[in-house]
């Protein structure tokens, strides 16, 4: 059976309306512009393909070596009392959003600006997506965010994510009222509990404008690969 496409484009909307009431910022030209060079997603820590079964190691690491600096957090995944619960490690100058926009289940936001303006953040959609097999909502996932506006993909990488299914994707697309384009990092898992239990589409959107601030980019990596289940 096909995933809820209807639930995907929901999850895909309410990433670019988050990016937006996050960021706290509307238009600037004070902002470098972000290179979609094949080359920059590869040195960019945050681009790490380390799964979260590495990070859930006794001293977990960047790829780099350095310790993970910040405390685990819970996710709010809902009402849905079959929805996984969901931690990650939690960089100490982020915190969890405010006033999050519907459709999207928590929001973590950077408390340092950009120099274009942007605050860095992340939105976390979980959405059921009943009968629909891992590969069909993975597949249907990456389709539909291919559909943001000016959408270019830098890279993909298929991962484990603490036993689950999922991958990794970067790239770069145009957000509405910013001058700059936005650099997303999504790490996006097919969750299952059983064989008797519903699929669920677990998507984490990281997205900032500066590529060159490796804080930021240590920070995302941080939150991107200490996701776990339990």
């Amino acid at each position: 059976m096909s995933p809820k496409s209807n639930t995907l484009a929901l999850g895909i909307a309410s990433l670019i309306t988050a990016a937006l009431v996050l960021s706290g910022c509307s238009s600037s030209e004070s902002g470098d512009a972000v290179s979609s060079d094949t080359n920059t997603s590869e040195t960019t820590a945050s681009e790490s393909s380390a799964s979260s079964s590495s990070a859930a190691a006794a001293t977990p690491t960047l790829r780099d070596g350095t310790p993970f600096i910040g405390e685990r957090t819970t996710i709010e995944t809902g009402d849905d009392p079959e929805a996984p619960n969901i931690s990650v490690s939690l960089p100490p100058s982020w915190t969890h959003g405010e006033n999050i926009p519907a459709g999207v289940t928590d929001a973590l936001s950077s408390n340092s600006q950009e120099p274009s303006g942007f605050m860095p953040n992340t939105t976390v959609t979980v959405e059921n997506q009943g009968t629909a097999t891992k590969d069909e909502v993975l597949a249907a996932a990456r389709e539909t965010i291919a559909t943001l506006d000016g959408w270019t993909e830098v890279k993909y990488t298929e991962i484990d994510v603490d036993g689950q299914q999922g991958f990794r994707l970067s790239g770069t697309w145009t957000a509405p009222n910013l001058d700059v384009p936005l650099y997303a990092v999504m790490t996006v898992v097919a969750y299952q509990a059983d064989d008797n239990s519903p699929v669920y589409l677990v998507s984490f959107a990281n997205q900032f404008t500066d590529t060159t601030n490796m804080q930021t980019s240590n920070q995302v990596e941080e939150i991107n690969t200490s996701i776990e289940f339990g």
